[in-house]
């Protein structure tokens, strides 16, 4: 999650000069926080908001919040993320989540209801060609693995299904994020565990 402070968000257009000087942050799907409290500390003229649907994890959230200084400029909400109720954000984060979930287009219009005219969309998702057969390496074959037992069932548990799945690829990424309203997508950045995929209105 460092590579977050020291990669990812440098390779967006613009970010790290508005959260240097003081913008408004969605994280989706934070977990138990971390991404947002490393963001908020780095950050301390922004302000951070976390979402997660799951109580138990903003409640733990919550508490890494308080434990390391920066509950003054982070909060964090139960919340589903196609339901997230705030709005006016410079920039909305996403950390390998987008693929779990059962209406991945509605999140990305919900993301794109919530981002300001000129705000960024950073999705990271765990890297993968288009094609299967791009994807028989040693990551590939784990993150399949994983995605088969965990990701794939956790979406078709959900509202409508989508199924994306570990390894879906950056195209058809690409087309889901299209669907949500954005129009400019591009590969900012990329390891070999993850893809930072930069959308725009």
């Amino acid at each position: 999650m460092q590579q977050s402070l020291s990669q990812w968000l440098p390779a967006l257009d613009g970010v790290v000069a508005k959260l240097e000087k003081g913008a408004d942050v969605a994280d989706v799907g934070c977990g138990h926080g971390w991404s947002t409290v490393l963001m908020a500390k780095a950050f301390p003229n922004s302000r951070f908001v976390g979402y997660d649907y799951h109580e138990g994890s903003i409640e733990d959230a919550r508490k890494h919040a308080e434990a390391h200084g920066v509950a003054g400029n982070t909060r964090f909400e139960v919340a589903a993320a196609k339901d997230i109720p705030d709005a006016a954000f410079d920039l909305v984060a996403l950390f390998d989540c987008l693929h779990d979930m059962g209406d991945p287009a509605e999140v990305a219009a919900q993301v794109r209801r919530a981002l300001r005219p000129d705000g960024t969309w950073m999705v990271v998702e765990p890297m993968a060609g288009d094609r299967l057969q791009n994807n028989p390496n040693p990551v590939g074959r784990l993150y399949y693995a994983g995605s088969t037992l965990i990701c794939v069932p956790t979406s078709l548990s959900q509202e409508v299904g989508a199924a994306l799945g570990a390894q879906a690829g950056e195209a058809r990424l690409r087309e889901v994020i299209g669907a949500g309203g954005f129009g400019n997508v591009r590969r900012a950045a990329e390891t070999p565990f993850n893809m930072i995929l930069e959308a725009r209105p």
